[in-house]
This record gives structure tokens, C-alpha cells and sequence, in this order.
């Protein structure tokens, strides 16, 4: 937990500044609402009386499939005239600094469109109103007075002012007014339009709209819903005025054939003189007159299906309604006429909206010849079928007529033509009878649906939803920057923290030093109580236990690379234990690259190279260094071309021996472990190694190699010393470094305990990009 502290402020400012977006998400998105309403759909028509039973099989209405509602609730004619009726075709929009709001059903304007360039395609504008009279097109700039013609592309149209809104609530005069057509509008609406069936036994529908104007939402379910109830009646009474129509034709044929056969009974009987003949036919006559009414019924279907024929064959009715029902009980023939009927009404609908020469009209009107074909078929074979009828009627009927041949012929005459003249009175009273019943039910038509709930529009908005949008920023204000802080630390291949070296390596830690912000390399003076000078102090006390056992230690300072700080380490550990009353010297015995001298600001002399050449005595090259009594250093002279070869010559056995002789401690600065092998060879004179490693420099990788000279003891006594340990979260990374475990509880650098380090100077600023490119980057 204290390791992530530093990126605490980071993570306050994400969540502040996803919350402040999330506000601003909220101010300036668009308010959707909803507005719901319900409907029941009649799925039979139940009616208790026998006339309306009769009544609902003539107009053949059945059962109402919820699913087919729906689908023409959602046709493209039905929203189209929705449009139309709302006059949704303009809509006029007021412009705000960063949103625009809708007005409706009031507006300041009234679109008139004169000429539409193309009419599938809408157009839209923007004007800024100077005052009651003009207004500023503003993609031309020019000045239009309203109620004049001007040109939007080639679209020419007139912008009316209503006088009795005003304005004056308006924030601003800026207007975007667009006009969409019929067969754009109508379908724009299905994606916010929902229609649903709560419960699959039930028959109510409901009904749903979003928009960003609740009262528009409302308006648009209500004229739906009212729209759907005009066309079912609109549709139920064309089949009804279709059927009343050829039931009338039928009437004013029969009216002139019952005339015809009427004066032909009358003209019988008073040239022959026969006026009843029934009171001597006795018991024959009554079986007789059985079948006689037999086969009227027959011929009175005969009849109507040869009405039905010629009604159908005729090239007038080709795309007419079909009575549906005249008393035919056969169930193929009523099939093909209710299938047909539906596709005569679609065809209809469709040329509402579509060109006759449409694929679409086509197609049906294809199919429609199809049925014509197959109603036909039936048509001809239902009537065999009563032909057959009617000739096994007349066989049997015959048998009995036989008997009555005693009668007069005169008698059997009158009684053919009374026959043909009941048959004809049969079908017209038939045809009466229907007539009424359709002109009854056309007057008491209802529709299938009925509205249980208008429209209720509901003042919260639903979109955007405050919790939500909220919540989501939240957690991705909270989630990015950790997932940012999680990713660079996993992603970090540096050693960053104590814990680090602990869980790669089994070396002991000696101690941890602490980042200087000191110019010079030596910060360990006789009066300095700078931190990282306590902090070798305490380093040197922990030395103690490492070699208690020596009276005259010899150090070795090493490191897996360079830039670990390993020469800053013996510079200040050397001059740590002079100040402790010892006899130190700082060997540097980094031959490649020296860096001892440079960081005490002396001149480079004569040292271990020359000894080791026999070119200089030990007096000439251990040099005290300024300021310290008892510290003291040995250069490492001129750089030879094989430093490895040199540091084996026997000469380096004499130069040790009489550097232990004639000083109490020894600091051997030496190269890196990881890169050559010198420190390695220069670790039989060692008593102790000190293995630098350098906080966020050295990769952790490197430990392995640490832990592999730990323990295979190529190195004497190795620990560990953490360098460049920085300040997170108020304390340093690891367990010990001194007071500074306590830096965020008031024992730390700014507790008063220690001297303040000494500034440094002023980076420029393109220095300061450098490093941070390098730190990043490199």
C-alpha cells in the first residue's frame, strides 16, 4: 500500500477529472424520453346472437393474429401517414451554445415547400431571425423577408412567421430547420418505436416511443393508434360496400327473370285453364315435392356459383373484393376467397404508396391471377359436384313423377313453370336477406382494436442516465490510472524497491543510502549532518559486524555495471571510517574508467599501474586528501592497455602488503563484477565486499548474478548496499536507511534532525527535457 502512495495525487486527480466529464457528458447530452401507451387487440369477435354469428360469417372476420398487428403497426404506410397527420415533415430546431432543442408542437415558423429538386432526399437549413420580419440564411448570408420565396440548394420553398409565438424565452435566434420526406420520416420512426406483447396469452399490445420531445412522443403513439383503428374499418367497409354492390346486380338480373316467369305461370293458366293441380297428386306429389325443394337449393347454389363464376372471370373485377361468403359451405372455395381478398386489400395499401409498375405490385398481381386461377378450378368443381347432386335428386324424383302420369299434361306443365318461378322467388328473397345483413353490419362495424391507455409521457428523462454515467466514470477514472500505475510497475525491469532485492537474492543488505542531491561526490565531511552522510555512518556501524574479526579490514567495492554509484560509495565510505579515527585509503582499482580523483576535484599522479610496472615507490603515490587527516588515496595511474593482465602481476601481492602494513582500512573501488573480471581477481585481498546496487538502474536480472556469486563465495563476504534510494510515499523503500523509515511521521529529512542538503543549481530548461527523455525513453 505505501509503495503506491506516491501515485495517490494522480489517482485523485483521474477520479476528479472523470467526474467533471462525466457532469459535462450529463449537461450538454441530448434528454431522450419515453412515452407509453396500451392497446387490446380483439382476437374473435364473440357475439351471442344468431343474426350477428351470420353477420360475422358473411364478413368472414376471424381470428387476429397479434403478430401480423404488430408487423402493421410497423409498416411504412401507417408511420407515413402518422407523419403526414402530425405534420412531422418539418422540424424546426433552436441552436444553442452546444445543443439544440426541438420545438414542438408549437414552433415560431411554418415550412412551406414549393418545389422539392429531389423527391427522396430532405434538406435542411439555418437562419438567424433579426426580427419579426426577416431572417439571415446563413449559408448565403443574404436577408429574407418571411412569406418570400428563397432557394435552399434547388429546393424552393417559403419560411411563414407565427405571429402569436414569441420568442423572448429563447436564448438565442438561431434556427435549424429541416424537412424530411413521407418515405424518410415514416421509417426514421421504428428505431425509437417499441411494440411489445406482455404475456404470449394475452391479446394486449404494448406501445412505446422515445424522443427528445415528450409531448411529441405522446402525439405519435395517440394518432398510431388512431391511425391503425381508421384503416382496420377503412378495410372492413370496402368489403362490405364490394359485397352490397354485386349482391344489388344480382338483385336487379333476377328482378327481370322472376318478372318473365311470373306472366309465363299467368299466361299458362288462363289459356289452358289450370289453377290447382296440387290437391290431385295425393301422397306422390308430397315425396315429389320433397325432392322438388331438393333441388332448388342445389339449383339455388348452382346459380350463385355461376354468378360467382362470372363475377370472377370478368376482366372488370380483376382487382375487386369477392363476396366471401353467399351461403356456399365449402371450405376450399371460402379459403381461396379469404386468401384472395387479403392480397387484393395488400395490393391496395401498396398503391398508396408505390407506382403501379412497381416489382412489388407486380409480384402480388401475379399472384393474385394465380388464385383467380386456382378459384376458378374450385368454382367449376363445386358446381360439378351439385350438378351430380341435382341429377341423382331428378333420378329419384323422376321415379315418383311417373306415378303422377295419370294427371294432365296441362297440370305437369304448370307445375315445371310454378317450379322455375319458386326457384328464382327463393334466390331473390336470399339475396334481400343478405343485403340487409351486410348494410346492417357495414353501419355496426367496430374495430379489432380498442385503446386502454393513451399516451403518458413521463417527465424524467431516460437517456442520459445520471447513476449510470456516473458509475462508469467513476470506476474508469479509478481503473485507468491504476491500471496505468499496475502496468508500469509490471512492466518495470529495474530494481525499484528493498523488497525487490530480497525476493532475487539471498545476500545480506548492509544498508541503503539515500538519493543525493549534492553537486560533489564526497557528502561525508567532518561537521556535515547531511541525511545521506548519517546514513553512511550507520553503514559504517553495521560494518562492524561484518568484520569484527579483522583489525585491519580491506573493503571491496563493486557493482553489476557502471553508473551504480559503486565509486560514490568508497569515496564517502572511505571517508567515513577516517572520521571515525582510522587510517584509511581509497585504492582505485576501476583501471578503465577512474573516477575517485575526479570526484575530489584532485589532480591525477602517479599510482597502482606505476607500482605494479616498478616505475614508482609506495611514498610517491598514497596522497592525502584535503580537508581529512586520516583519509588518504592511491590513483590508478596511467590506463594500460591490459588492465586484467596487470592487476595478476606478484608486484600487486607486494603493493597490498605494504598498504595493510601502513594504513587500519582499506577501500578498493574496482570495476564492475558484471562487465570484467578484475574484482574478482582483486577478491583474495579483500576481507569483505561491498555489491552496490543502484535503486530504478540496475535491472533485476542482474540479481541472479549477485546471487550466484553469493553463493558460490567468489567474492569474500558479500552485501549488498541499496543505493539512490528514493523518498515514496513519506519513507524510503526498505526496512532500515537509518531515520528515514520514519520520513512521513516527522523523523525524516525535514524533521530538524539533519542539515538541509545543499541546492543545486538550475538546470536549463532543455537539460531538464534531456533527462526526462533519457529517464523515459532510454
Amino acid at each position: 500500500m505505501f509503495k503506491y502512495l506516491k501515485y495517490l495525487p494522480w489517482i485523485i486527480f483521474c477520479i476528479l477529472l472523470s467526474l467533471v466529464l462525466a457532469y459535462v457528458r450529463i449537461r450538454y447530452s441530448v434528454k431522450v424520453f419515453i412515452a407509453q401507451s396500451s392497446m387490446l387487440m380483439n382476437s374473435e369477435h364473440q357475439n351471442t346472437r344468431q343474426t350477428n354469428d351470420r353477420i360475422d360469417m358473411f364478413m368472414n372476420t376471424g381470428s387476429s393474429n397479434l403478430n401480423n398487428e404488430i408487423q402493421i403497426l410497423k409498416s411504412r404506410p401507417l408511420l407515413e401517414r402518422v407523419a403526414r397527420d402530425l405534420h412531422l415533415q418539418t422540424a424546426i430546431y433552436n441552436k444553442g451554445n452546444v445543443k439544440v432543442n426541438l420545438l414542438y408542437p408549437e414552433s415560431p415558423f411554418t415550412l412551406q415547400v414549393t418545389h422539392l429538386d429531389d423527391t427522396a432526399r430532405g434538406f435542411d437549413f439555418d437562419i438567424t431571425m433579426l426580427n419579426d420580419e426577416q431572417f439571415i440564411l446563413e449559408k448565403t448570408g443574404a436577408k429574407v423577408v418571411f412569406g418570400t420565396p428563397f432557394k435552399v440548394n434547388q429546393n424552393s420553398c417559403i419560411l411563414f412567421r407565427d405571429r402569436n409565438y414569441t420568442t423572448r424565452y429563447l436564448t438565442k435566434l438561431k434556427f435549424n430547420i429541416r424537412y424530411y420526406p413521407l418515405g424518410v420520416i415514416g421509417p426514421s420512426f421504428l428505431g425509437n418505436l417499441g411494440i411489445v406483447q406482455p404475456d404470449i396469452q394475452a391479446t394486449i399490445l404494448n406501445l412505446s416511443f422515445k424522443s427528445e420531445n415528450v409531448e411529441l412522443a405522446k402525439d405519435l403513439l395517440n394518432t398510431l393508434m388512431q391511425v391503425y383503428d381508421s384503416v382496420t374499418l377503412e378495410d372492413k367497409n370496402r368489403i362490405a360496400n364490394n359485397t352490397l354492390q354485386f349482391i344489388n346486380d344480382r338483385l336487379d338480373t333476377l328482378k327481370k327473370e322472376l318478372g318473365i316467369a311470373e306472366g309465363g305461370v299467368k299466361d299458362f293458366q288462363v289459356e289452358n285453364d289450370v289453377f290447382n293441380v296440387e290437391s290431385q297428386s295425393g301422397k306422390y306429389f308430397e315425396a315429389v315435392t320433397q325432392y322438388s325443394k331438393d333441388i332448388e337449393e342445389v339449383v339455388v347454389k348452382i346459380h350463385i356459383l355461376d354468378y360467382l363464376y362470372k363475377y370472377v372471370t370478368d376482366s372488370q373485377n380483376s382487382y375487386k373484393l369477392v363476396p366471401t361468403n353467399l351461403g356456399i359451405q365449402e371450405p376450399v372455395l371460402t379459403e381461396y376467397v379469404t386468401e384472395y381478398n387479403k392480397q387484393i386489400l395488400e395490393r391496395d395499401l401498396n398503391l398508396k404508396t408505390t407506382q403501379p409498375g412497381n416489382p412489388l405490385i407486380k409480384g402480388i398481381e401475379a399472384s393474385l391471377d394465380k388464385m383467380r386461377s386456382n378459384m376458378i378450378v374450385a368454382l367449376e368443381n363445386v358446381r360439378q359436384s351439385y350438378e351430380i347432386t341435382k341429377k341423382n335428386l331428378e333420378k329419384q324424383s323422376q321415379g315418383y313423377e311417373d306415378q303422377l302420369k295419370s294427371l294432365p299434361g296441362k297440370g305437369m306443365k304448370l307445375n315445371n313453370i310454378q317450379r322455375k318461378e319458386k326457384i328464382l322467388q327463393d334466390l331473390y328473397s336470399y339475396l334481400l336477406q343478405r343485403a340487409l345483413e351486410t348494410s346492417i353490419s357495414s353501419a355496426a362495424t367496430i374495430s379489432n382494436s380498442k385503446v386502454l391507455e393513451p399516451a403518458i409521457g413521463y417527465s424524467t428523462p431516460i437517456s442520459p442516465d445520471k447513476p449510470k454515467i456516473i458509475m462508469l466514470y467513476l470506476i474508469g477514472g479509478i481503473l485507468i490510472p491504476v491500471g496505468f500505475v499496475a502496468g508500469r510497475e509490471l512492466l518495470r525491469d529495474k530494481v525499484d524497491n528493498r523488497m525487490d532485492v530480497e525476493k532475487r537474492t539471498q545476500a545480506p543488505i548492509l544498508g541503503e543510502i539515500g538519493h543525493s542531491e549534492d553537486e560533489n561526490s564526497l557528502v561525508v565531511t567532518k561537521n556535515s549532518r547531511r541525511f545521506v552522510a548519517e546514513q553512511f555512518r550507520i553503514l559504517r556501524s553495521n560494518l562492524k559486524y561484518m568484520t569484527m574479526k579483522k583489525d585491519n579490514p580491506a573493503l571491496l567495492v563493486t557493482s553489476s555495471f557502471s553508473g551504480e554509484g559503486k565509486s560514490f560509495v568508497s569515496l564517502n565510505i572511505g571517508a567515513v571510517m577516517a572520521l571515525s579515527g582510522k587510517k584509511t585509503v581509497i585504492m582505485e582499482f576501476d583501471i578503465r574508467k577512474p573516477k575517485i580523483l575526479e570526484g575530489l576535484g584532485m589532480k591525477r599522479k602517479m599510482g597502482i599501474t606505476n607500482y605494479i610496472i616498478g616505475r614508482a615507490q609506495f611514498k610517491d603515490i598514497a596522497t592525502q586528501v584535503p580537508g581529512f587527516e586520516n583519509l588518504f588515496v592511491i590513483s590508478c595511474g596511467p590506463i594500460p592497455p591490459n588492465p586484467a593482465e596487470l592487476l595478476l602481476d606478484s608486484k600487486l601481492d607486494d603493493l597490498m602488503r605494504e598498504v595493510k602494513e601502513n594504513f587500519d582500512v582499506v577501500v578498493m573501488d574496482t570495476a564492475p563484477v558484471g562487465l570484467v573480471s578484475d574484482s574478482v581477481t582483486l577478491g583474495k585481498y579483500a576481507d569483505c565486499t561491498l555489491y552496490v546496487i543502484r535503486m530504478g538502474h540496475t535491472y533485476r536480472k542482474i540479481l541472479r548474478l549477485v546471487d550466484d556469486l553469493y553463493i558460490a563465495k567468489k567474492l569474500p563476504n558479500i552485501s549488498l548496499v541499496l543505493n539512490d534510494v528514493k523518498l515514496e510515499g513519506g519513507y524510503y523503500s526498505g526496512y532500515y536507511g537509518g531515520y528515514g523509515y520514519y520520513g512521513g511521521y516527522g523523523y525524516g529529512i525535514e524533521s530538524g534532525y539533519f542539515e538541509k542538503p545543499a541546492k543545486k543549481k538550475a538546470v536549463p530548461p532543455h537539460k531538464q527535457v534531456m533527462r526526462w527523455w533519457n529517464k523515459w525513453f532510454s
